[in-house]
Parts: C-alpha cells; sequence; structure tokens
C-alpha cells in the first residue's frame, strides 16, 4: 500500500428501492429544490460497513405544489483499516463513506427523473461534514 492509498475502500452499492409518484395536479413554472437526506452507518465488522442513504425529494409534495416525490434508498459496502478504539478514524471513515456514495444517488435522481417526463433534477451536493455535524 501507498502513501496515497486510502483506509478505506469501496466495494459496491445496491439501489434498496426507489418510488415516483408524479403530482398531476402541479400547477408552477419553477420550483427550489427541497429534499432530506438520512444515513445509517452500521459496522458489520471490525473491517466491513454498511453506509445506507435515505432520500426524499420533495417530500409533502402535494400539499407544497411539487411537481413529483422521489423515494430512494441506496446502501453502500465499504471496507475499513481502522483501529476499533480510533473513533476520530471511524468517523472520518464514515463521513468519507457518505461522501464517495452521494454522487451515485444524485446520479439516479437525474437519470430517473429524466426518463419520468419530468423536468430532469441535479441535485446539488452536499457537505456531509455539516450534515453529519447537524444530526
Amino acid at each position: 500500500m501507498n502513501k496515497f492509498t486510502s483506509a478505506l475502500r469501496f466495494h459496491n452499492y445496491v439501489v434498496n428501492s426507489v418510488n415516483f409518484e408524479h403530482n398531476l395536479d402541479f400547477d408552477s413554472e419553477t420550483v427550489s429544490i427541497d429534499f432530506k437526506i438520512n444515513r445509517k452507518i452500521k459496522f458489520t465488522s471490525a473491517s466491513e460497513m454498511q453506509v445506507t442513504l435515505e432520500l426524499d425529494v420533495f417530500p409533502d409534495y402535494k400539499e407544497k405544489n411539487y411537481p413529483f416525490n422521489l423515494k430512494t434508498t441506496f446502501t453502500g459496502y465499504f471496507e475499513v483499516d481502522l483501529d476499533d478504539a480510533d473513533m476520530d478514524a471511524k468517523k472520518y471513515a464514515e463521513t468519507n463513506a457518505v461522501a464517495i456514495l452521494f454522487p451515485y444517488v444524485r446520479a439516479l435522481v437525474s437519470t430517473f427523473t429524466a426518463n419520468s417526463n419530468v423536468q430532469p433534477l441535479i441535485l446539488p451536493p452536499i457537505n456531509v461534514v455539516k450534515m453529519m455535524e447537524n444530526e
């Protein structure tokens, strides 16, 4: 392993679910992007971690006159070389795992909305550190 190799390795991801509901009563030209994201991190062993991201785009879409609601759940599978006692290193790995996985979520939202005959939606990048601090 060279000095630039990360202790965190991304092996794979799966799309657990996608739910899309079109709001046929939507009657606006433009909307501001509204989404919520939650994360769940589970160490399945001392060196293996699963990160699940739950995304809800345009929650309360009918009440707030949004064009649709899209909910998706992704799970990423990671391996980490960390000492169990090093909590700072674990937090660092968790933060980076979320940052690695989120672009895949963004790509799914863009592709799915483009293929759903609605205005394609490109989610903005997120500041993972701030997101985790707010939890």
